[in-house]
């Protein structure tokens, strides 16, 4: 077999003189709205045995333009257990003529986390090249090996929306002491993919992929790109032998081999802890009193997944330097909750804003379907306590968009289980305003509002009251984008971590707010719940759509009309409601000097398919033009 492996890869990844790289070799329809073309890439994976793993790649790519720059991806991260034996690059201009050469020493060698001590040895090689003509080609190629045998990498025949692929090639040769593969393939349908299966061999083949173009609101690529997942059934990590295929099993092999014995803390420490505990019995009130000393006395850094390995940081080195990155601080909370008597437990999250990352409940490995740590602490008959432990700032209990709503692995010394994290619901995400608006005969307003925000909206908004005076007025400048003029006269804030409820109050003028036709003064009555958002319109939407989460918004303003002035014309009351959400609008005639202004927007969760793309624009549509309906005033003499 390793004979077979070798003559199949010796063409391919020694044909460089062979291969045509000039721009006109590309098949033009994989041209079309691509930022890059990946020509060829190549990657072969052995595992001979489960301490052995060496990684052979070859990837051909040709910029088009700027845009198509960060598709080169021409880096390779190494530390203690994984080498890079060979790395080079050769660039190529438009017409296939070599232009510059990378050997391994002309790769830039940095820390991967720089200042940190703890991570000092972990460290990247890049290549730095600054275009100056386009198109390019860049060829890469890097070997590597490895002790570690857990991190198979996983396969992604297309890399990015605008970005096509002529050929990508998968092969993975593996030993019988590696027991077999755990492999879950997602996606594939509809693409020409090839699979080629022997005895401890593997090949997947993607041909002729054209480049995807991103549509607004399309689900992240992640979602509906093809996927393949493998991973050892046997494998070895860091000195450990483990096995794939079983959570259960796996949060137990986790939790003995690297969690456990890594929450010692100083005798210090724990003094500390105890007396700031002391004499509170409930577990909870116990954990907010941790949480708070964790954001008071640690900082967090960033650290790339894979970096500094699985293993966290031992709470001994966080409390000495008093940073980490979200293992090492998350394992550090758990330390200082089990010094006071509080279990909580360590959680595996894929953690991202924009996309909610699941791991994947049938595929049973805890490598590659991660990137973040968190922890949970578990309540007998309620819902447990999750903590996001790399922040600073964020309440206790709330996790924000971060790490909401997903699948994760959850690992304790019982073993490991999939779990859900808590899901913030449409009505739940809300924010709401109370405002009173004064009108001057001249046009202007003067107004004075409130704006209370709960959910994913307190996660977007109260960062802001520590951010400087003129960030702050420029964020309102450009909330409120349609009060021309708008001046900020004097703001105040309140973040009720307790109830997880920011509110803002703001006293603000504008001095041409309504605009004069002769006698009649024209204004939006509906002065600070304006949502102006359509989505752009597709002749041929390709993409399904999703709204990530949706949100409530309620108002009630309340508008004293200028002296002299009586209403020649009010805007209709309007409702709307459908699958994607409702919208309500009304106006009411206080007494002759004053209107109130009601409004409800509901904005549902959900994905849905292109067909139902045009009704959803329709109804953003019909919410931003009755948001912007205009009251006519007219002088009491004119009348």
């Amino acid at each position: 077999m390793q004979l077979l492996i070798g003559m199949i890869l010796v063409p391919l990844f020694l044909c460089s003189q062979s291969f045509d790289y000039s721009i006109s070799s590309i098949p033009e329809a994989l041209t079309k709205g691509a930022n890059a073309v990946v020509r060829i890439e190549h990657k072969l994976v052995e595992v001979p045995h489960i301490k052995e793993m060496n990684v052979t790649y070859r990837k051909v790519v040709t910029v088009l333009n700027k845009k198509g720059n960060s598709d080169v991806g021409a880096y390779a991260h190494y530390d203690g257990s994984e080498r890079i034996r060979k790395i080079s690059a050769v660039v190529y201009d438009k017409f296939g003529n070599k232009t510059k050469t990378y050997k391994k020493s002309d790769f830039t060698d940095v820390s991967a986390v720089s200042g940190f001590s703890l991570y000092e040895d972990s460290r990247v090689l890049f290549m730095e090249y600054t275009p100056t003509d386009y198109p390019y080609t860049v060829e890469y190629t890097y070997e590597s090996t490895s002790a570690n045998t857990a991190y198979l990498p996983f396969w992604y025949p297309i890399k990015d929306y605008e970005v096509s692929t002529e050929k990508s090639i998968y092969e993975i040769q593996f030993g019988e002491a590696t027991g077999g593969l755990i492999e879950k393939t997602l996606n594939f349908e509809g693409y020409d993919i090839k699979t080629d299966r022997k005895e401890h061999y593997l090949k997947f083949e993607a041909n002729a992929i054209g480049a995807v173009k991103y549509e607004q609101l399309a689900p992240n690529f992640r979602y509906w790109a093809p996927k393949l997942m493998l991973a050892p059934i046997q494998f070895y990590y860091e000195g450990y032998q483990g096995n794939n295929g079983d959570w259960e099993a796996l949060g137990k092999w986790m939790y003995k081999n690297l969690i456990q014995g890594r929450d010692e803390l100083p005798e210090t420490a724990v003094q500390k802890i105890k007396s700031l505990t002391t004499g509170v019995q409930d577990p909870i009130e116990k954990a907010k009193i941790v949480y708070d000393y964790v954001q008071k006395n640690t900082r967090y850094i960033s650290v790339q997944e894979g970096i500094g390995g699985l293993r966290p940081i031992s709470a001994l080195e966080v409390d000495k330097v008093k940073y980490g990155d979200c293992k090492g601080l998350t394992n550090y909370t758990k330390a200082l909750l089990k010094a006071v008597g509080v279990q909580a437990n360590y959680v595996r999250v894929f953690a991202k804003s924009e996309y909610q990352g699941d791991i994947n409940k049938d595929f049973p490995s805890f490598v590659g379907q991660s990137n973040h740590v968190i922890l949970n602490i578990p309540q007998e008959g309620k819902e447990p306590v999750w903590l996001e432990c790399t922040s600073q700032t964020m309440p206790f209990g709330f996790l924000g968009d971060f790490t909401d709503d997903r699948y994760v692995f959850e690992i304790s010394p019982n073993g490991g289980k999939i779990v859900k994290t808590p899901s913030y619901s449409n009505a739940q995400n809300k924010s709401s305003i109370e405002a009173k608006c004064w009108i001057s005969p001249s046009g202007g307003l003067t107004g004075e509002l409130t704006r209370t925000s709960l959910g994913i909206d307190y996660d977007n908004i109260y960062r802001i009251k520590d951010e400087k005076t003129k960030d702050q007025k420029d964020y309102y400048k450009k909330e409120w984008g349609s009060i021309n003029g708008l001046t900020i006269v004097s703001m105040s804030f309140d973040n009720n971590r307790d109830k997880i409820q920011f509110s803002e109050s703001l006293k603000v003028t504008a001095e041409n707010y309504a605009s004069h036709n002769g006698d009649r003064l024209f204004m939006m009555p509906n002065v600070f719940a304006q949502n102006t958002f359509v989505p752009k319109r597709y002749r041929n939407r390709r993409l399904p759509f999703e709204v990530i989460r949706g949100f409530q918004e309620e108002s009630s303003m309340e508008l004293t009309l200028p002296e002299g002035y009586i209403i020649e014309g009010m805007p209709n009351a309007v409702s709307v409601q459908n699958k994607f959400g409702s919208y309500d609008i009304s106006y009411k005639l206080k007494d002759t000097g004053h209107v109130i202004v009601t409004r409800e927007l509901l904005i549902k969760k959900g994905r849905y398919p292109k067909e139902e793309y045009a009704a959803y624009r329709q109804f953003r549509q019909k919410v931003t033009k009755n948001d912007q309906s205009k009251l006519v005033l007219v002088k009491e003499s004119s009348n």
